[in-house]
């Protein structure tokens, strides 16, 4: 117990010798799970869950309580004119979820986007865009993607709904597998409510908000489902060597959660998966395996960028990211339209040098990807088993790299 008491997941490790890295990692775990008093929803929020201060407030509105603006907390997105453009896009709406969370979400809307002649048809700009649910990573909040969310809007020509999770930012509660879930459904159903067609609504999972995005994706009709650097499931993340006997999927799959692996088997929408060959968050074979898992039907060709990791597939190459996110919204817009013109047009070029803050030196520094998940190597530490299975977590890995190759 002494171990683990102060100590990061996976400094267990450190302690073990001669066991096999699947075995490592579930003795560890299964130690972590008494000093959690045998809780497996501490055990997952524990690795799951790393809500950041807070980046915003929200200000209420004098005539409606419900609604409200994003105030930013930090300067340095205060300071950003790209940030405060994003404010006066948006609105915040309060919702209440089914496990008694109050939660604000963020609707972005669009700027209409140039419409190309279409010989007489009705005019795209009359009729309403796709509307992107975005569930975010685990290391961030609402108020850090504002950027990434007036970018999506401008670049895309969709509206985006930034979904924030129970215990982050403004919210009430505390994260959970569970309440993120209530939070993602919640969201939903305020957006259909609102009077936006489930084919217009596109789930966006990033990172841990992947679980959430697709599970609503099994549940609830939608035009489609778009997961960035997922996961196959929350347990999966931390196997050393996911073809292995004893990794930690295997023994504790009772206690798994956010069974995407399993989730997007029930989709019966278009799914497109991207995924950095540098990741080393979650590793790259988890977005292969879940492009290959979609049904035939549903399934649109995944990204891959080689050059890309975790949190920078969007900053590594702009053009590539939004134009590929582009292709399957038109995608998506022109099956609920018929063969009708759609909203979604080709995407500008979007330079990332928008000044968002100031270093300690005083010198200022472009505007780049929230940091969407978490990099203190918790998840590393852990399929590395204290460094003798370099390439254990890299067994599914390297397989991946091969096959898109």
């Amino acid at each position: 117990q002494a171990i683990f008491v102060g100590a990061a997941p996976g400094a267990f490790f450190h302690k073990v010798g001669g066991m096999g890295a699947n075995c490592v990692a579930s003795t560890s775990i299964g130690c972590f799970f008494c000093i959690k008093r045998c809780s497996a929803e501490k055990v997952r929020n524990s690795f799951t869950f790393v809500p950041p201060r807070p980046s915003y407030t929200v200000q209420p509105d004098k005539d409606d309580e419900e609604r409200g603006r994003i105030t930013y907390r930090l300067p340095a997105l205060e300071r950003s004119n790209l940030y405060r453009q994003a404010v006066e896009a948006s609105e915040v709406r309060w919702i209440r979820t089914r496990t008694d969370s109050r939660i604000p979400i963020v609707w972005v809307r669009r700027s209409p986007p140039k419409i190309e002649e279409n010989d007489g048809q009705q005019d795209g700009a009359s009729r309403s865009p796709l509307v992107l649910l975005h569930c975010h990573g685990n290391a961030t909040d609402i108020g850090m993607m504002m950027a990434a969310y007036f970018e999506m809007t401008r670049q895309l020509g969709c509206e985006v709904v930034g979904v924030e999770y129970s215990g982050y930012g403004a919210s009430s509660g505390k994260p959970s597998a569970c309440n993120t879930l209530a939070d993602a459904e919640a969201a939903y159903n305020f957006v259909v409510s609102s009077g936006v067609p489930p084919e217009r609504i596109i789930a966006y999972g990033q990172s841990v908000g992947s679980g959430p995005a697709m599970a609503l994706a099994a549940r609830k009709p939608m035009g489609g489902v778009v997961l960035h650097s997922p996961m196959l499931s929350g347990i999966r993340v931390i196997d050393p060597q996911p073809d292995s006997c004893c990794r930690p999927s295997c023994v504790f799959w009772c206690f798994d959660f956010f069974r995407n692996d399993k989730h997007i088997k029930a989709v019966k929408c278009p799914v497109f998966v991207m995924h950095g060959r540098m990741d080393d968050v979650i590793p790259l074979y988890h977005g292969v395996r879940l492009s290959e898992a979609a049904p035939k039907d549903c399934r649109w060709p995944g990204y891959f960028p080689k050059d890309a990791g975790h949190n920078d597939i969007i900053e590594r190459n702009s053009a590539a990211y939004f134009g590929e996110v582009c292709a399957f919204l038109r995608s998506v817009q022109e099956r609920v339209d018929g063969s009708g013109a759609s909203l979604i047009g080709k995407p500008a070029q979007m330079k990332m040098v928008e000044v968002a803050a100031k270093g300690q030196g005083g010198t200022a520094r472009p505007y780049a990807e929230p940091m969407v998940g978490p990099e203190d190597g918790r998840y590393e530490s852990i399929r590395r088993a204290g460094g003798r299975t370099q390439g254990g977590s890299r067994e599914g890995h390297g397989d991946s790299q091969a096959a898109l190759d």
